[in-house]
């Protein structure tokens, strides 16, 4: 059951899209693309884009078939009830794992640049707790933060690139598309992690309230998101270069640090800079996190998902303790997105929809969603 004060508007959803997949992908995008593209990045940037604006309409199509459910709730109609229980546990474990990696990703990159005497246990922990703080109250409150920390994300990263314009070189972007299409279609897969997000639609469209206003909220968040990450590419690899570029971990960080800033203008940009980055991950972190309880509680058929906030902890925290090193980090977030997110994004909603069709099931009433 839905809790009358716990909707949001589709505006908000827009938002809550965006700030979902603006998370940790921003650091190391540049550096993905160009290791398989070179200096076509932008392109498999905007590709990569309008393929998963066409899988987030798929997901959305599917669940306006549903309006009154969710993916954990419809998906029995579709695929029978114990196969979509190993699906959307699958999801649940999608979302932990998400949450783990960005929070060990947000520790490994505070300790490196603002509290190196800090162990980084301490500061997963902090992260795990703030964003259950809010998480606990549901979704409304969720969106509300999104909508507020939105322009201080998006405002400050846009006009921080500003005075690195002139020393932008067109002729790193060369030679054009002179790659193999294999290549191409690998460097879009590689974008997975950094548009990774919109997988919430599966659970998202009950609680929305001016659903017939959901498209072109899907579409604007998408399209933000993909002009938002080719914005950052086109400065990192104009300035570095394709070559420099993949050879750094995180080039987005390595570009900010080297930007001359009038000495009367700022000062301290990198304390600014991971403030504000700060805020990205969080709304990265919480969403997921919510989401992650939200489906645990459909799978158990609780009352209200608060009961396993709590509880989530110690789970997101030892997974995120796992991994050795960030290039493990990065290891297990590159087969996550190849491979989880692929499925999530691609594989089961095309599934769904061939299933949907074959048996003629859902409701007709939202079709135009």
């Amino acid at each position: 059951m839905i809790k009358n004060d716990d909707k949001i508007s589709a505006n908000q959803v827009a938002i809550l899209l965006f700030t979902t997949m603006v998370g940790a992908g921003i650091l190391s995008l540049p550096a993905d693309v160009s290791k398989e593209v070179g200096p076509n990045g932008l392109i498999a940037i905007f590709g990569g884009g309008i393929v998963f604006l066409f899988f987030a309409r798929l997901i959305l199509y599917l669940s306006s078939k549903f309006p009154t459910e969710t993916f954990i709730e419809y998906a029995g109609k579709l695929i029978t009830r114990p196969i979509s229980t190993v699906m959307s546990a699958g999801l649940l474990f999608y979302f932990v794992i998400f949450v783990s990696l960005d929070v060990r990703i947000f520790g490994e990159v505070l300790k490196l640049y603002l509290l190196p005497n800090t162990p980084i246990e301490i500061i997963i922990l902090t992260m795990l707790f703030s964003s259950a703080y809010i998480v606990r109250y549901g979704l409304e409150p969720i969106a509300r933060m999104s909508e507020i920390l939105f322009p201080i994300i998006v405002i400050p990263l846009v006009l921080l690139f500003l005075p690195a314009l002139t020393d932008i070189d067109l002729s790193n972007f060369l030679p054009f598309m002179k790659v193999s299409l294999v290549r191409f279609f690998k460097g879009m897969l590689f974008t997975t992690y950094s548009f990774a997000g919109f997988e919430i639609l599966y659970l998202l469209f009950p609680y929305v309230i001016d659903r017939e206003k959901l498209k072109r909220s899907v579409n604007s968040a998408l399209f933000s998101t993909m002009l938002f990450y080719a914005y950052i590419n086109f400065f990192v690899i104009g300035i570095f270069g394709y070559e420099e570029t993949k050879e750094q971990l995180w080039p987005f960080l390595t570009l900010l640090k080297s930007i001359n800033f009038p000495v009367f203008f700022i000062e301290n940009v990198e304390g600014i800079v991971m403030g504000i980055w700060t805020f990205a991950i969080f709304t990265t972190i919480y969403s997921f996190y919510y989401f992650a309880t939200l489906t645990f509680s459909k799978l158990l058929k609780t009352r209200e998902h608060s009961y396993f906030v709590l509880p989530a902890i110690p789970i997101m925290y030892l997974i995120s303790l796992i991994p050795d090193s960030i290039v493990t980090v990065y290891k297990y977030a590159n087969y996550l997105s190849q491979y989880m997110s692929v499925f999530f994004i691609a594989i089961l909603p095309i599934l769904l929809l061939i299933i949907l069709k074959v048996k003629g099931i859902g409701g007709k009433d939202e079709e135009k969603t």
